[in-house]
């Protein structure tokens, strides 16, 4: 008798979470996968960024035989920004047109820089500068102490409409 008490229990607990997740997994399929919106803004973008130092590779840099880690790496919203020069010298304002990848809303610039180990006991900066149409978004300075990489994120709002608000 026992046994069968715990054959009918094991039926029911069983049955019944086999049912639960059964019955799940349809409701879920049936929801329609919403369509990504595009969020990204029409414009002409232009980027300068200039470094208060002449940039050296990163002897610390993690790298393998394939690949090397530029002196200046600049990404907006994660995506690589091509920057060609192998060297960038102190006050050199490097200039790229033509960027895309600006999105409605939330967007990042992330710099990063190696300063010569020469100089490590100065402190060095990299001067960021968003501009569309001519018209000024971002000026911000990422600065490091005494020697170290010069890295860091620029966050700012993008407003859709063309009234040109912009919150950094």
């Amino acid at each position: 008798m026992r046994f069968l008490l715990v054959v009918t229990i094991w039926v029911v607990i069983v049955g019944g979470l086999w049912g639960y997740i059964a019955d799940r997994d349809t409701r879920r399929q049936q929801i329609t996968a919403a369509t990504p919106m595009d969020l990204s803004v029409e414009g002409r973008f232009v980027i300068e960024v200039t470094p208060t130092f002449s940039t050296e590779k990163d002897p610390f840099a993690l790298t393998t035989s394939d690949s090397s880690v530029p002196p200046l790496t600049v990404k907006l919203n994660g995506m690589d920004i091509d920057t060609h020069t192998q060297e960038v010298l102190r006050g050199q304002t490097l200039r790229y047109e033509d960027v895309s990848g600006v999105l409605s809303g939330h967007n990042e610039i992330y710099v990063s820089a190696s300063p010569p180990l020469s100089e490590h006991t100065l402190e060095h900066g990299v001067r960021v500068k968003l501009y569309e149409d001519s018209t000024l978004v971002v000026d911000q300075t990422v600065w490091a102490d005494q020697g170290a990489l010069v890295s860091g994120t620029i966050s700012f709002n993008h407003s859709a409409d063309k009234e040109g608000s912009y919150d950094h």
